[in-house]
């Protein structure tokens, strides 16, 4: 048991320091984190959309890799990028951006949470936002992870990391967040696309999302007892 708990540990250590040799070494990665999440940090719409087209043909990949980093970063909400991507992009583009961006974050965050464990979490989330989420997962399981993706209100990324330290599957997990961030993306894409062209179009989305947020909350119970209980 030993002999497979230290290759295991040392392939651990090794891809930290792989990642940290990278950030620190690697030409240009450093000033790309920085600058993305300063614009992000800022709610800097214009010049977050400066840097992103500045890549060329590249820019979608750009995009993806910023939506990735967001969800490493507390305190910034991936919702800006998911805009900032419809008024690049066009809402269809932008929202398939930003759904391939989400879901390789969330994916990320549960990958940290279930190889490196509660310790490492709590240095990117609140401990008490931790045992909320541990709560909240326990009780709804799958369920969980697709409400809390139809509305800003909870962050996600608290959620992709207490997922990680549950005994969910990497395989439901991703089907929940695939499923549930949907809603929310196209949404936001929408609202990103129309918010400098229609007010009134932007404001009817808004409202529509926070509806469906409500709705699902309230029959959280039915949602679950229908998708869930008799498939278990």
């Amino acid at each position: 048991m030993a002999r497979i708990v230290k290759p295991i540990l040392l392939y651990r250590v090794g891809l930290l320091v792989a990642v940290a040799i990278a950030y620190f070494y690697i030409p240009g990665l450093q000033e790309f984190f920085v600058t993305g999440m300063t614009y992000l940090r800022y709610r800097d719409f214009e010049g977050l959309r400066q840097f992103i087209l500045s890549y060329g043909v590249w820019a979608p990949v750009i995009s993806i890799c910023i939506m990735l980093i967001q969800s490493l970063v507390p305190l910034v909400p991936g919702i800006f990028i998911t805009l900032t991507n419809a008024w690049i992009f066009g809402w269809q583009y932008g929202a398939l951006y930003s759904w391939i961006g989400a879901l390789i974050g969330a994916s990320l965050d549960f990958g940290i949470a279930r190889w490196y464990g509660r310790l490492v979490v709590q240095r990117f989330v609140n401990a008490q936002y931790l045992m909320m989420a541990d709560l909240f997962l326990n009780r709804y399981g799958l369920i969980a992870i697709m409400i809390t993706r139809f509305t800003p209100i909870i962050p996600f990324k608290v959620i992709s990391y207490g997922a990680g330290l549950t005994n969910i599957s990497l395989c439901r997990f991703l089907i929940g967040t695939a499923i549930g961030q949907a809603p929310a993306i196209l949404l936001y894409s929408i609202v990103g696309h129309h918010i400098t062209h229609n007010i009134r179009i932007a404001m009817l989305m808004i409202s529509l999302l926070l509806t469906i947020s409500v709705v699902s909350y309230y029959y959280r119970v039915e949602i679950k007892r229908y998708f869930i209980s008799g498939k278990e």
